[in-house]
């Protein structure tokens, strides 16, 4: 981050709350000209803080399950690493490597469990020999967050994106058509395509495609546009922490979630079965900065924390929002 001045950063902050909005728009916050704007996402995406610009849906609205897989390995060469995870690249939608209980961790879509149990079988079958253990959990809610750490900020400005179903709401998936798909397999890794080139893409119209687009945001299917950052180049470190937590009620689990979500360097936050009682990912300076955070956690909700571990992400090498669909016709 030294290499990038005030500027620079509140235009990563501007892109990470929206990354759809256009120069223009972006210009009049951050108080340069248009073109400056442009010219400096150029150089951001040119000199590597930025891989793309993603788009984050809300995958359990089509009707998806999201079972999260980590991985300890055993007998393990860098070649042999190398060729499970091009393995496992056409198949998840989530792979990083980690530091701590676990080497590798992924994330599959499926409409259903047997779909995920023959992923599985299949993978152990070839490459069991080199898995000392593995954890299968089922995501049930994921809270994304904005980078207000970038800002140095104190704590979050805008509310969290949910994937999954808020409490209280009914449980319903939503069907999308094969233009809906296309345009979205298009913006999956493209969050700032003009529509005109996306209709191009296609084969469609410019007024077809903002339609869509606008009838999915509304429908929560799409839930933001961000770009992919690439915390190396930033020089931030990726922490995610699992937290045993008893002695709850319903006010100290409220409590310790508002912490969670208005910290201002939480990423991530996942609910899940066969999971952790709460598993959080920080996104930091330093070790000593993520050492404070962890202190501050115990030592505000000490009576409900019985225990906590926590793994470093290393290299995220894909998280597509995206499962595999079919369609007839």
């Amino acid at each position: 981050m030294k290499n990038l001045d005030i500027k620079d950063r509140k235009i990563l902050y501007a892109l990470d709350m929206d990354a759809r909005q256009s120069d223009s728009e972006i210009a009049k916050k951050v108080r340069l000209s248009r073109e400056a704007v442009r010219y400096r996402i150029a150089k951001l995406v040119e000199n590597g803080y930025i891989n793309y610009f993603m788009t984050t849906l809300n995958s359990m609205k089509l009707g998806f399950d999201w079972y999260r897989t980590f991985f300890k390995f055993q007998n393990l060469s860098v070649e042999k690493e190398g060729e499970i995870i091009s393995w496992l690249f056409g198949r998840v939608s989530w792979i990083t490597k980690a530091e701590g209980k676990w080497d590798l961790n992924t994330g599959k879509f499926t409409k259903t469990v047997y779909e995920y149990r023959d992923f599985i079988n299949e993978f152990l079958l070839k490459y069991g020999e080199y898995i000392e253990a593995y954890n299968v959990a089922v995501v049930t809610r994921m809270w994304h967050y904005h980078r207000d750490y970038l800002l140095g900020k104190k704590e979050k400005s805008l509310k969290y994106e949910l994937m999954g179903f808020e409490e209280g709401t009914k449980y319903e998936s939503q069907k999308i058509d094969k233009t809906d798909y296309k345009i979205l397999s298009v913006l999956l890794k493209n969050a700032r395509m003009k529509t005109v080139d996306i209709a191009d893409r296609i084969g469609s119209t410019e007024m077809v495609v903002r339609y869509r687009i606008k009838k999915m945001r509304e429908n929560g299917i799409i839930l933001g546009f961000k770009p992919f950052l690439n915390m190396k180049k930033l020089e931030y470190m990726y922490f995610k922490v699992h937290f045993t937590l008893h002695n709850l009620t319903p006010q100290k689990k409220e409590g310790i979630m508002q912490y969670v979500h208005q910290h201002p360097n939480t990423v991530h936050t996942t609910e899940l079965v066969g999971g952790d009682d709460l598993e959080t990912e920080f996104q930091v300076k330093s070790n000593e900065e993520f050492f404070e955070h962890i202190r501050d956690m115990r030592i505000r909700y000490g009576e409900i924390i019985r225990e906590y571990f926590f793994m470093q992400y290393t290299d995220e090498s894909k998280f597509s929002y995206l499962p595999e669909m079919e369609f007839k016709g």
